[in-house]
């Protein structure tokens, strides 16, 4: 009877589980969420503290980074136009630079970031995933651009919301090569225009 009673616990606790969200930036946000409410662990006095403004950017911006790489392989493969693929590549460095110094500065401040893209930019992937050729290439360009300007949008709120030092150098040397992305792929969105692909 025992027994039953615990394999019936063990399926309730599970299907829980299950039922809970499973968007990575999500759980990621909650995490941190409670880290900031209970300020219990001090434990680690080497720690940095952050504040909420800092561990939403530090996981917003692990979520488009990781985007951007796994956009740029796709781009590197799927794309037609020479320029589009040489785009993902520089996609593929740049952000892969970006979101390695993003999990140093979140584990230095306890700030859990997430391992995957969240639901909203996996269907975003999954569907631009779908297309080929110059469908693809007009398709990818056109969520670039306008993933850019988002992006140096959000940095610079970002920045001037975040008191902490790091975090801002971080937001500062990244913003032109945001800005260096936004005006290539402006370009290469104009190109294909011009050539009506």
């Amino acid at each position: 009877m025992k027994s039953l009673f615990f394999v019936t616990m063990i399926t309730l606790i599970a299907v829980a589980c299950n039922n809970s969200s499973t968007d990575s930036v999500e759980k990621a946000d909650s995490t941190n969420k409670a880290r900031i409410d209970s300020s219990a662990d001090t434990s680690n006095k080497t720690a940095i503290a952050a504040d909420k403004e800092t561990s939403e950017f530090l996981v917003k911006a692990t979520d488009g980074g990781i985007m951007e790489v796994s956009l740029g392989n796709i781009a590197k493969t799927k794309g037609r136009n020479a320029s589009v693929k040489k785009f993902g590549e520089m996609m593929i460095e740049d952000h892969e630079k970006a979101n390695a110094k993003i999990k140093d500065l979140a584990a230095a401040r306890h700030v859990e970031v997430p391992a995957r893209v969240s639901d909203d930019k996996a269907d975003m992937i999954k569907k631009l995933n779908t297309k080929d050729g110059k469908d693809f290439d007009k398709a990818y360009i056109d969520m670039m651009v306008d993933d850019h300007k988002e992006d140096i949008k959000e940095f610079e709120d970002a920045g001037n919301k975040i008191n902490d030092t790091e975090v801002k150098q971080f937001i500062n040397s990244t913003l032109p090569v945001l800005r260096k992305h936004l005006d290539s792929c402006t370009a290469i969105q104009q190109t294909l225009k011009n050539k009506g692909a």
